[in-house]
């Protein structure tokens, strides 16, 4: 039955009408082989003409600096004395002292049993002609869910407050938010604190390793001015205003932004009023796409996170996608159910 439901989603999913996807062309291809699982996309505050992105999980424990223009690669950056464990996500933010800094998520956890996640700070380094560069030495965050593991693999920098952001990644869309200050406690293990959580559901919107990309969160950023917020799936992307805080922002109704289609797009930034979007594999493009200019505001009561730190908003767009999707996931459910039950029927007999 869990296997005819299962075939009954993804049967539903691929009869939705599909969402119109963004038409803005892409920047430029990633053609260096060496990055070959760009899973997140930074611009830097130093130099307005250079990129980060940063590997996977099975690299060395550097990220690239790469010309917005051309995506040429500049710079090779090498953080000395880091660890690329699963390097998810990379940031550019104001540390708490006001410092350019760079911001790297060692925070993949595919199975969930990683006992403590990592975030390193460096300054962010001076691109200029020099095909190597050596940051300086990391500041270093370990830390805990307050629960258990998560996999996750986006951060969010938030200046104003002086908060990192780390949000879970869940095939079900169930999504938490936790956040931690801009103090590394001396590399003593820290617990994150609940923010709030969103429940993301089918879309429609065509892209990523199959319909199942739809629901998980592969990257998120927050602004440099602290006012806006954004999470991405393999296939789209959730804007959010906020005005007090981000729990706040989160019972509110974000904007959905269909993304252009992507191999595996986990990457996403502010870059100016636009967003920036990359994905894993060679020769992926990377697209600027244009922000709309309705990013609502919270129209329901604040919610603190305190007081109930895993309550999404319940009447967001993402929720009402799944509202329409009830009479086709019905009907997916119901066909793949029969055609489970004839296959078993036909194989007793033949047997």
């Amino acid at each position: 039955m869990r296997v005819g439901l299962w075939i009954g989603v993804i049967v539903a999913c691929s009869l939705l009408p599909p969402a119109a996807a963004a038409t803005d062309r892409p920047m430029f291809t990633l053609t260096d082989p060496r990055i070959d699982e760009a899973s997140g996309i930074a611009v830097s505050l130093r130099s307005r003409d250079v990129l980060y992105v940063q590997n996977a999980g099975g690299d060395s424990a550097r990220f690239f600096a790469l010309d917005a223009q051309t995506g040429r690669t500049r710079a090779v950056c090498l953080v000395d004395g880091a660890q690329n464990v699963d390097w998810e996500d990379i940031a550019a933010a104001p540390d708490a002292r006001g410092v350019l800094s760079v911001w790297i998520a060692d925070i993949g956890d595919n199975a969930a049993q990683r006992r403590s996640i990592t975030v390193y700070r460096v300054d962010e380094p001076a691109v200029d002609r020099k095909q190597t560069i050596t940051t300086s030495p990391p500041e270093v965050w370990r830390l805990r869910y307050p629960d258990r593991p998560h996999d996750a693999e986006a951060i969010a920098i938030d200046s104003t407050h002086k908060l990192i952001y780390l949000t879970t990644k869940s095939s079900s869309g169930k999504t938490d938010l936790y956040s931690v200050p801009m103090n590394s406690a001396g590399g003593r293990v820290q617990t994150l604190d609940p923010v709030g959580s969103v429940q993301l559901t089918f879309t429609g919107t065509p892209g990523g390793p199959n319909v199942l990309g739809q629901l998980p969160v592969t990257g998120g950023a927050m602004s440099v001015d602290g006012r806006r917020f954004v999470l991405r799936t393999y296939t789209d992307a959730y804007l959010w205003t906020v005005t007090t805080s981000l729990a706040d922002a989160l019972s509110g109704e974000p904007v959905q932004v269909p993304l252009p289609q992507q191999p595996l797009g986990e990457g996403i930034t502010f870059g100016g009023k636009d967003l920036l979007i990359d994905s894993e594999k060679v020769g992926s493009a990377v697209y600027r796409l244009t922000v709309p200019s309705a990013v609502s505001t919270s129209p329901a009561q604040p919610t603190s996170a305190a007081a109930q730190p895993t309550q999404p908003s319940s009447h967001s767009k993402a929720q009402r996608s799944a509202h329409s999707a009830v009479p086709w996931l019905i009907l997916g459910g119901s066909v793949a159910t029969a055609g489970l039950g004839y296959l078993i029927v036909r194989r007793r007999r033949i047997s």
